[in-house]
């Protein structure tokens, strides 16, 4: 992101009386065929994981994929590919990436897919990550978890009340084993169920799902094309009794393979299957669907049969105020599908350093958010883009609803924010974003009323000062874009604060030759910013030390005063190949004048942990001189001090690192006769007396 800050423009717009849709769409995931789905519960939010289906005349899947919602009706694309099979080491060949599930257990993430073996058959695999989205690691270095076997399909998994997890995967045999602790291995022999109990039906695609002291197994059904059908039993391993079909194969839209789903969420259930109805849509190109549903009293699935509508009630209503990705949404249409190279691919979602935003928007292209409250009002609408600019309208209650904005985006070769008044904007309600000429991508939104425009100020309003240390996690509040941008959307430290600055837990790190104390930000990626507010005590020129810890080459950081440039962009050297090594590095010398402003830490190279800013008054530096040590010093750059310990400037002393080279050095750069104090920019405990005659 760009660390512009918003240029604001003010857009005339026409009046209106607000009116609620409250129809949702089936598939819900358009902008990516996402067949197999498989839903889990992380805390507030759920995700479907799924693959990615690309048409042609078989199953051509290139990686998976996930989408996540907190609402129930609208998704968000947390990434484009999460996983391929290229990421198993050898052990997978391309374009066998079917179906999956993912699952939580010790704050990481496990993920059981299929994939083809490069050794022949199929086989079951798993990858971990720490993050939901991803992106995933092979977590057994090219080995199979299990396989290869020709039978080895669409892995299920769960974690059972008593801690044990079990795996189950197969067609046209239901195979399964518990797992062990590391969830990356069986922790007995893999056994085959008893098929006889399925009453004939089981075909593939196997869901675990306990209610109660049930726990019921969902599988695709009956051969080619398949219903979804149910069995249940009292234990994990069965055996299993047949209890009948939860959705028939003859549903209006059905693909000729299905696969599903069931979760419990904020109290609702919610049954997940796919689909062929999306844009070119297809046997080969399915999408995922979604219908809410009640339990029977006996414990029982009712029949479940395939809508256009999916949720029509969400969990709760979209909050305009915080920041919305662009790629969060209810519905997308206009679509255009690029089927070049005989594939059918939708392409209107893009990632960069994590970073996920809508792209190659052609006029008429829109997407709708559902029952966003905007309150009392709003005055304005931000919007993040980046590119040849174009026009965007926003419209409610439908895409040729009622106008609230028009928005002429401006070009920028960086992400920008762009601030466009609303009229009317009011009440609960749809939102549809309705591209009118094409030409710019899409990161993120939010609206601002003056009642709800947060500040930004200090930190618990303790203004840093200047010369002194400036905590590094310590940066202003505010919110997104305004005190910091990150290009996440979580605080993947999960420390200290609650925003979306990457904040970590340095206790457990060195910094030189003691332990560190308190917190650091992390995770950076290029083009992140965090501000402060500072007080400069006086003119001066200050040297600026930074505590860091990278184990890359290329990190680099730049500091800003009121968004004015005070160093060039600099790259820190590489302190260790591990984290927890923190290191005191000088960026420079920098010129400040008196009073408040805002500095600001721009990330110009990824992946750098910084601790602390330290602005130095070298007039100052009399007190620390007292206490270091003279002795011999290597070469390199020296702050040079006049006898009492008044700093006069710097000096590069190159290889002269004996006391008589130190003062030819410094009678040829101009210094007068007399007694001065060197010290090693880089070894400040170390000092030497020089006598220039």
């Amino acid at each position: 992101m760009s660390f512009a800050k918003t240029a604001k423009i003010a857009v005339a717009v026409i009046g209106f009386g607000l009116c609620t849709q409250a129809m949702a769409e089936n598939p819900l995931i358009q902008t990516y065929y996402s067949p197999d789905p498989a839903p889990v519960v992380f805390g507030d939010t759920l995700c479907t994981y799924s693959g990615n289906d690309e048409g042609g005349s078989f199953f051509t899947m290139h990686g998976w994929r996930v989408s996540c919602t907190t609402d129930m009706v609208n998704w968000t694309d947390m990434n484009t590919l999460i996983l391929e099979a290229g990421d198993f080491n050898g052990s997978a060949k391309k374009n066998g990436d079917w179906a999956s599930q993912c699952i939580r257990r010790n704050d990481k993430y496990y993920y059981y897919v299929t994939v083809e073996s490069t050794r022949g058959g199929r086989a079951v695999n798993v990858a971990v990550s720490d993050k939901k989205e991803g992106p995933f690691k092979d977590a057994l270095n090219g080995k199979h978890l299990a396989g290869p076997n020709w039978d080895y399909i669409d892995p299920t998994v769960f974690i059972d009340d008593d801690g044990q997890a079990w795996l189950y995967w197969g067609n046209p045999k239901l195979y399964y084993c518990p797992l062990k602790e590391n969830m990356i291995e069986c922790a007995s022999e893999i056994k085959v169920s008893d098929m006889s109990t399925f009453n004939g039906k089981y075909t593939e695609g196997p869901w675990i799902h306990k209610r109660g002291k049930k726990y019921y197994m969902i599988y695709a059904a009956g051969g080619i094309p398949e219903s979804i059908d149910y069995s249940w039993s009292d234990s994990p391993t069965g055996p299993w009794t047949y209890k009948g079909v939860i959705m028939p194969s003859s549903e209006p839209g059905a693909a000729f393979t299905v696969h599903s789903g069931i979760v419990d969420f904020k109290g609702r259930s919610f049954f997940f299957y796919h689909n062929q109805k999306n844009v070119k849509g297809g046997g080969y190109s399915r999408s995922t669907a979604i219908e809410e549903f009640t339990w029977n009293a006996d414990g029982t699935i009712p029949t479940i049969r395939a809508t256009n509508n999916g949720v029509v009630k969400p969990i709760k209503n979209l909050d305009p105020f915080v920041r919305v990705e662009a790629e969060t949404k209810a519905w997308v249409g206009g679509m255009t599908v690029n089927t070049s190279g005989g594939y059918t691919i939708i392409e209107h979602v893009g990632a960069e350093y994590g970073n996920v935003f809508l792209t190659k928007m052609n006029s008429g292209f829109y997407t709708k958010v559902r029952s966003v409250d905007m309150g009392d009002g709003a005055d304005r609408i931000i919007v993040c883009t980046r590119g040849n600019g174009g026009k965007l309208e926003l419209h409610a209650g439908s895409e040729n609803g009622a106008l609230l904005a028009s928005m002429n985006i401006p070009s920028s070769s960086a992400w920008e924010e762009h601030t466009f008044d609303v009229t009317d904007a009011a009440g609960v309600d749809d939102l549809f974003f309705v591209v009118k000429q094409g030409g710019f991508d899409f990161d993120y939104w939010y609206m601002e009323s003056e009642k709800t425009a947060v500040p930004q100020t200090a930190y618990k309003g303790v203004v840093a000062t200047v010369p002194g240390k400036i905590e590094a996690e310590n940066y202003d509040e505010g919110g997104h874009n305004k005190a910091f941008y990150d290009n996440d959307r979580e605080n993947q430290g999960k420390v200290y604060r609650e925003d979306e600055v990457d904040v970590v837990d340095i206790s457990d790190s060195k910094c030189g030759e003691a332990a560190c104390t308190g917190y650091a930000i992390g995770y950076t990626q290029e083009n992140e910013w965090v501000e402060y507010t500072i007080n400069v005590a006086a003119d001066a020129k200050y040297n600026v030390v930074a505590n860091v810890a990278t184990a890359f080459e290329t990190s680099a950081m730049q500091l800003f005063i009121d968004d004015k440039e005070i160093t060039e962009s600099v790259v820190l050297p590489k302190v260790d190949s591990v984290w927890t090594t923190y290191k005191e590095v000088e960026i420079g010398s920098v010129e400040l004048k008196k009073g408040e402003h805002v500095l600001k830490l721009l990330i110009t190279g990824a992946y750098l942990n910084v601790d602390w800013i330290n602005f130095v008054d070298p007039n100052a530096e009399i007190t620390a001189l007292k206490q270091v040590r003279f002795a011999p010093m290597a070469e390199g750059e020296f702050n040079v001090f006049g006898a009492t310990g008044k700093y006069i400037g710097r000096i590069d002393l190159g290889s002269a690192t004996s006391t008589q080279g130190m003062a030819a050095s410094l009678k040829r750069a101009g210094y007068a006769s007399g007694m001065y104090i060197v010290r090693s920019v880089t070894n400040r405990t170390n000092a030497l007396r020089v006598h220039v005659k």
